[in-house]
């Protein structure tokens, strides 16, 4: 009998040793149901699972440990169990809380091109994830993409076609049964609720799973949600290729003269000047006020027509030229912040930004697939058939929900507004399109979106950008009461801990005004409302 995993394929693995083991550690009457987790869990490294489809490489006692600074978190007490499949690169964390474990299992996505599995500390302090997920104790989970890889913007393990289907497709769908069997075996029973959550690449995973796997999980959280893959790629290409001329880079000064233009004309658009473009949407601001005179670079106080022509093409659409791919853009605000433009869009000193870094990844591991590749004379059209044979891995933007929306499943959506790697706008263009194609009555009952004005990627900028939203699902799924009528709010947070303002989390396409009056950092002083 095959021990192939094939997509769909839901059936539990029978991990028969570990069972055995952990039935007779618990032979000594506790009425603690996770006690045997700590007794036996050093012993199970070795194991099996079921059929030998992969091995428990690793088992660790891990001691809880006290919140180490204001970002940080107390973690209870886990046993950890590595695995690994026998016929591919695939790894999988599992940190199972040796006390009160709260019934659940939470898959958590990875970044970039992954390569590596994070643990649910790294995901928490690099990118605001949901904190319920430690404080409640669920079960935790989370793979390595289906490769190892030191550095996450090398795309080589493209080249292996069955690492790269894992990567972009299968390494999570295929990793669940055997989260849930060890769940199940350890526990003596199965979670009562399985959920998803992760932000960037994770996010395009959540996607990816709610779109071709709908089966897998009751609940999903799509942070920074970059179904729109194949889209992103050849914008970050095109910009890359741009700013490494050094004729159309912006100083530092000249990132700040756009970054205040674009305040003076929109920061008042939601009723307060905060710092805050709550108005993605509405900003085009009027930038020929900063041309030099003549068109040519004079020094720092004004803009080239090249420089100008930089800033347009950032926040203008793209499109292959058989609108197969396309992209809407970046949004304007943060244009000289390090969470903001400066964070994937502005090169380095030798001309590479991080949005340059990955698309040379992608051009030369999954489309050319010649590691020498010079990606500066890339150009999607002359690839598109290529492209098309990814994207049936890769492209997770498919607006039919119809497969969550009958198991009563439920997605949030969440993006930074300021995000200058997964744009804002494609999480509004997917909503949009998933209620042309579902109705509104459909989609309020599987999807909801949230924006998060003056936030960068995963987190970070002046906005606030701390919501645990995994709670906000889990509410949702047990009780029935969606994210927007849970009263949630955002919080950004000072370096000591403190919240310094709040801002209410408004479903899209609603923005937060303010009222007029009252505390200017509350999020009671705002509302949503429509344009």
């Amino acid at each position: 009998m095959s021990t192939d995993f094939k997509p769909g394929q839901g059936a539990p693995i029978r991990i028969t040793a570990l069972a055995a083991l952990l039935a007779l550690s618990a032979c000594g009457g506790s009425d603690d149901d996770t006690r045997p987790i700590a007794e036996s869990c050093t012993t199970l490294a070795g194991k099996t699972l079921g059929n030998g489809s992969a091995t428990i490489t690793a088992a660790e006692l891990q001691a809880a440990t006290p919140a180490t600074g204001a970002t940080a978190q107390a973690m209870p007490a886990y046993c950890k169990l590595s695995v690994a499949a026998r016929d591919t690169g695939l790894k999988m964390g599992l940190w199972l809380p040796t006390e009160g474990w709260n019934g659940k299992l939470l898959m958590q996505g990875g970044g970039g091109f992954d390569g590596a599995i994070a643990a649910p500390t790294a995901n928490l302090l690099l990118a605001h994830m949901s904190p319920s997920v430690v404080g409640e104790r669920y079960a935790v989970m989370a793979t390595n993409g289906g490769h190892e890889a030191a550095e996450n913007a090398n795309g080589a393990f493209a080249l292996d076609a069955t690492k790269l289907q894992e990567f972009a497709q299968t390494s999570e769908h295929r990793a669940l049964p055997w989260g849930k069997e060890l769940v199940n075996t350890a526990y003596g029973k199965a979670p009562t609720r399985s959920y998803f959550e992760g932000c960037s690449m994770g996010g395009h995973d959540a996607m990816m799973l709610s779109q071709r796997y709908p089966e897998d999980f009751d609940g999903i959280v799509a942070r920074a949600p970059a179904g729109n893959i194949m889209g992103l790629f050849p914008a970050f290409s095109r910009l890359s290729i741009t700013v490494r001329n050094p004729a159309n880079r912006l100083t530092p000064a000249k990132q700040t003269l756009v970054a205040d233009a674009a305040l003076a004309q929109c920061d008042g658009l939601d009723g307060l000047a905060d710092g805050i473009i709550s108005k993605p949407a509405a900003c085009q601001p009027n930038l020929s006020a900063l041309r030099c005179a003549g068109g040519a670079d004079a020094g720092d106080g004004c803009l080239s027509d090249a420089q100008l022509a930089t800033v347009a093409l950032v926040t203008s659409p793209y499109a292959s030229a058989d609108g197969a791919y396309t992209h809407p853009g970046y949004n304007h605000g943060l244009e000289n912040s390090p969470v903001g433009w400066g964070q994937y869009i502005w090169p380095n000193a030798a001309g590479q930004s991080v949005q340059g870094g990955f698309a040379d990844g992608f051009v030369r591991g999954f489309i050319t697939r010649d590691l020498a590749y010079d990606t500066n004379l890339w150009n999607p059209n002359d690839w598109l058939p290529r492209m098309a044979e990814v994207a049936t891995l890769f492209q997770a933007f498919n607006p039919d929900l119809s497969g969550m929306r009958a198991r009563n499943a439920k997605l949030i959506m969440w993006n930074g507004t300021n995000d200058s790697s997964v744009t804002s706008r494609d999480m509004g263009r997917y909503y949009q399109a998933t209620v042309a194609r579902m109705g509104q009555a459909a989609v309020d009952q599987t999807l909801e979106a949230f924006e998060a004005p003056g936030v960068g990627h995963c987190g970070g900028g002046p906005g606030a950008d701390h919501v645990d939203l995994v709670k906000s699902l889990d509410t949702w799924v047990t009780a029935g009461t969606p994210p927007s009528s849970q009263n949630l709010v955002q919080a950004r947070k000072t370096a000591t801990g403190d919240v310094a303002l709040t801002r209410p989390l408004c479903k899209y396409p609603t923005t937060p005004r303010y009222k007029g009056t009252g505390d200017v950092n509350s999020a009671a002083s705002f509302a949503c409302v429509s344009d």
